[in-house]
């Protein structure tokens, strides 16, 4: 289907990237306005539209830097958010203030995922920069999905790309699912390999790299029996898995355990009760015990499960991932070219 409406998708293709071309020109040259906050500006983004497993390793740079003693903050659009307040503070990095349907599934995953993190969302994200650092004296700022938003000054750009990204996507929207040509890898301080295998083929840049892995970190019970369970503890269960990203194969990439229903929705996809009920009933008749998803989809999930306490099928548990940096010292050296101790 893909290829089939390829040559109708070029056109369109050409006529986005022209776009991004003479928009790119004008922060370029300084026609477009670019405006600088007090404090360190970290943005971490992509060349690609989802899948690139940036929230993960925003995720790991945050405990990074709130491990050196920085009062971190992440300032995010809020992609996919229903409430559209000016400014949502998702976490004052103490207590989650918001829901996903306020906040956006990724902001509110960051937020519950990362403790001592605050993080607050909306639309001009300058604005918002600017209320966290004087409300929350943050000293530094991660700017979530930064790499095309181009109106804040940023210290530090760091790119993501996923290292297996298939050959057939590496064309711009629509026919595939690149945002910028590949050429405009040059514009970030680095590019994050994420995904990093040692047999998978680059592209080629002359830009510092900063290699990550993801891997499955352990399994958290959804409906409140605030069960965990550890890395293997499905190894030999049969499982249905149900999650909603632009590129699930992801998952069962990573996952020990024997998939017997797999269920995927598009990315940012809005769970209801009714859907998950029949996922969960589809994946009991063909044998699993449990329900797999991930943070991202856990985070409409539960407020689904609390809503309605009637039990569904299965149980159902969040994947835990964590994000390992590779190539550690490259990114210390980086941020400590912009941020003071």
């Amino acid at each position: 289907m893909r290829r089939a409406l390829l040559p109708l998708t070029l056109p369109l293709s050409w006529l986005y990237g022209t776009g991004v071309r003479y928009r790119n020109r004008r922060y370029d040259s300084g026609a477009a306005p670019v405006r600088k906050l007090t404090v360190p500006v970290v943005s971490v983004g992509n060349l690609t539209v989802g899948g690139s497993g940036k929230t993960p390793f925003v995720a790991a740079i945050a405990r990074r830097l709130l491990e050196r003693g920085h009062h971190v903050a992440v300032v995010s659009r809020g992609y996919g958010r229903r409430v559209r307040a000016d400014y949502v503070l998702v976490s004052d990095g103490r207590d989650v203030l918001a829901t996903a349907a306020e906040a956006g599934d990724e902001p509110f995953e960051l937020a519950t995922h990362v403790s001592g993190l605050v993080v607050a969302v909306g639309a001009e994200r300058f604005e918002v920069g600017q209320r966290v650092v004087e409300e929350h004296k943050s000293d530094v700022i991660l700017l979530d999905d930064g790499f095309q938003h181009r109106r804040i000054h940023r210290d530090l750009d760091l790119v993501c790309f996923d290292d297996t990204e298939p050959e057939a996507f590496l064309r711009l929207l629509p026919a595939g699912r690149l945002r910028e040509p590949l050429t405009n890898f040059e514009r970030a301080d680095a590019v994050v390999w994420t995904h990093w295998r040692e047999a998978s083929v680059r592209i080629p840049t002359v830009l510092p790299a900063i290699r990550t892995v993801t891997t499955v970190s352990g399994f958290s019970r959804l409906d409140g029996a605030a069960e965990r369970m550890g890395v293997n503890s499905f190894e030999k269960t049969r499982v249905g898995v149900a999650v909603g990203l632009a590129r699930p194969e992801r998952v069962l990439e990573t996952l020990r355990a024997r998939v017997v229903c797999f269920e995927p929705r598009r990315d940012h996809f809005d769970w209801t009760r009714r859907e998950l009920a029949k996922v969960a009933e589809r994946a009991h008749s063909r044998g699993a015990e449990v329900l797999l998803t991930t943070g991202k989809d856990a985070a409409k999930i539960i407020p689904l499960l609390h809503a309605d306490r009637r039990p569904l099928a299965l149980p159902v548990y969040e994947i835990g991932v964590e994000t390992k940096i590779l190539d550690l010292e490259i990114l210390d050296a980086l941020l400590n070219g912009v941020l003071s101790e």
